[in-house]
Formats: C-alpha cells, structure tokens, sequence
C-alpha cells in the first residue's frame, strides 16, 4: 500500500460526533487512495486523540473493492482504530424513507351504492358503503366498515391487526366477517338481524351485537 509523498495538509477529513457515535465522512469527489492518504496524515497528526476508538464511516453511493476496505482497516489499525459499521445516515435514511412510504390512513372512502359479486375494495382507513354488499362482494379495510344497508358478503376490517377495528350494518347477513387476525362464518340457517348490528373482537372471538 502507497500513498502520494506530496504533502495533504491542505486537506481534511470531516470527523463528526453524532448521535449515533464519532462518524468519519469520506468524500466521493477523489480517488478513494487520496482520502486514504489524507486520513493517514491526518490522524498522525492527531493520534493520541484518536487512538483506540471505534468510528463509524459514511461512505455516500462509493462502493469499496476489497482492497480498498482492506487498506482503509490498515490505516485505522495503525493507530489501533476500529470500523463499527458503515453509512451509519444512510441507513437511517432508508429506515426513515420506509417509513415515509408505508401508507397512511387517509380517512373515510364513502361508497355509493351495491358492491357487487366479484368486486373488491380495499383501503387504508374506514370504508362506509352507502348500499349493500351482495354474495361475492368483498371490503378489506385497515379501520372499521359501515354498511348503511345489508351486508351479505366478506367484509375484513383491522387488516394491519387493529383488534379495536368494528363492522357495522344494517343488516348483518355476511359470508364471513374477519377483524385483524381473527375470522368468523355465518352458521347455516343464521336468521338475519333486525336492525343495526356490530361486530366486534371480545377475547379471542367476533361477537355480534344490537346496536
């Protein structure tokens, strides 16, 4: 391993202390070897500071060749340096960004009118449907759902496992009725409510109660 004899003075790496720990950011602008010569000048001249510590090390997009992570170990380990991981911010980025893009609820879709066999609705909040929901007819909802009529289909509430999550109808007459985890079949020959009914999780079972 060789560096260039030209002295970098002139030049140096940024050593940061964040939250996560002391990070150093080498930029992406040079040739990897030159920071590599800045960071061997640069911590001889500081060595009693930085000697024995554990850092982190923000890369950016900058992919290191096995020799390059080698020869990056081998100045540390001159002054008896250790590497606790890489892209420290990047990672945090990205765990940020996923957040960002799973789906938040966004309110009520207010259906007008029968949801028919063979449909299917889904949505990330409450789903009130202003009709019936026919044999076939299928709403998966990570809140409640209403049917302000008579609900004959599926109709699966909670689905990011909301145990809190209720299915209310006018009429309650489902294929099967699902909330979070737990599911529930209509018995054959079930007679249907009369009026208002909801169904709700209670212990580890959907009960259906009069409204």
């Amino acid at each position: 391993m060789s560096f260039a004899t030209k002295s970098l003075f002139s030049e140096q790496l940024v050593f940061k202390g964040l939250k996560q720990g002391l990070t150093l950011f080498i930029p992406e602008d040079k040739p990897f070897t030159h920071w590599l010569g800045v960071l061997d000048e640069q911590l001889e001249r500081a060595k009693s500071f930085f000697r024995g510590g554990s850092i982190l090390v923000e890369l950016g997009e900058r992919k290191l060749s096995p020799r390059e992570l080698s020869e990056l170990k081998a100045v540390l380990t001159k002054y008896q340096m250790t590497i606790k991981a890489f892209n420290p911010l990047a990672k945090k980025l990205f765990s940020a960004r996923m957040k960002m893009d799973e789906p938040a609820p966004s309110g009520v879709l207010l259906v007008k009118g029968t949801v028919r066999n063979g449909q299917r609705l889904e949505h990330n909040g409450d789903i009130v449907v202003k009709g019936d929901v026919n044999p076939g007819g299928e709403l998966i909802a990570t809140g409640d759902i209403i049917v302000l009529g008579v609900l004959r289909g599926i109709a699966h509430a909670g689905v990011r496992g909301n145990v809190q999550a209720e299915i209310i109808a006018l009429t309650l007459a489902p294929v099967q009725l699902r909330i979070a985890h737990i599911y529930s079949r209509a018995p054959e020959g079930m007679e249907v409510g009369q009026g208002p009914e909801i169904a709700h999780i209670k212990g580890e079972t959907i009960v259906v109660e009069r409204l």
